[in-house]
């Protein structure tokens, strides 16, 4: 028989050595191994092989079987106390603020002084004598006189106008001119232009719907014609109208001196040759007519 103490220690060896080195080889000659245990032949010079589970060793080999399982797991031991904090050592000590100084007592304040008097206003001195007034320089000579200035545009002195009206009706029925009552004036001009217009009513003085008349109304300056119009006035079957009115203007270029201005009028036509017509009127009349005469200087 082989020692007993002697196979335990090299089993404990075996499974040390395994342990710690963790490399395959260790397990390569141990084939026969199982889950739970290794069979092992142990000669008597202390070598060993690894034998299948069942397999018997030779003659002068000892067969020994190692368990391979885990064991348990022992519990773990408590946890030891933990020691005491040891005491924090004393700070030093802060050395004493030295003590402030009492603060002294304020001094009264002093008794303010009485106002000093205002001192009486002194007398106001008299006034000095006036100076006597200096002597007047000379007079300076006169300054030459400057250049004429432009003449300027004539101004608008003897510009005038005057407006006249009829007195009363004229009745036209021939080819000869008649003046109109009233329409009649003279006026003085320089060089002069004169602005003339006339207006006024006209009346077919016939008695039945298409009697026909035809009138010519002239603005004479003079005696010159400067001006005229042709009015044709017939009695309507429809409305029964049977008047019109003249109006017109014209300017007229005159010399110095005095102008007569005058409107006449007179029959040119008429259908029957009977009728006549009637222009013009007194100051209340709703046919009045009109000559206005202005002066322009040019």
């Amino acid at each position: 028989m082989f020692d007993r103490s002697r196979i335990i220690a090299v089993c404990v060896l075996i499974l040390s050595f395994l342990a710690l080195s963790g490399v395959a080889y260790g397990w390569r000659p141990f084939v026969a191994q199982t889950d739970t245990t290794l069979s092992v032949c142990i000669n008597s010079s202390g070598g060993l092989r690894a034998v299948p589970s069942g397999e018997t060793c030779k003659s002068q080999e000892e067969l020994v079987v190692l368990s391979t399982g885990t064991g348990a797991m022992g519990p773990t031991g408590p946890t030891g106390d933990t020691g005491p904090t040891g005491p924090q050592g004393p700070a030093g000590s802060q050395g004493p603020t030295g003590p402030m100084g009492p603060t002294g007592p304020q001094g009264a304040t002093g008794a303010q002084g009485p106002q000093g008097a205002t001192g009486a206003q002194g007398d106001t001195g008299p006034a000095g004598p006036k100076g006597d007034t200096g002597a007047q320089g000379p007079t300076g000579a006169n300054g030459a006189a400057g250049p004429a200035g432009a003449t300027g545009a004539a101004g608008t002195t003897g510009q005038t106008g005057v407006t006249v009206h009829s007195t009363s009706t004229v009745t036209v029925s021939n080819v000869n001119p008649t003046l109109v009552p009233g329409l009649g004036t003279t006026v003085t001009t320089a060089n002069s232009v004169l602005f003339v217009s006339t207006s006024g009513g006209i009346v077919n003085n016939g008695s039945a719907a298409g009697n026909y008349v035809q009138v010519e109304v002239r603005v004479l300056v003079d005696g010159a014609v400067a001006e005229y119009r042709v009015y044709d006035v017939e009695i309507s079957a429809a409305t029964n109208a049977f008047k019109t009115n003249w109006s017109f203007a014209t300017s007229v270029d005159v010399g110095p001196g005095s102008h007569t201005v005058t409107v006449d009028a007179f029959r040119l036509g008429a259908s029957p040759t009977t009728v006549t017509a009637v222009l013009a009127g007194s100051e209340t009349s709703n046919l009045r007519g009109t000559l206005t005469v202005l002066v322009l200087n040019k």
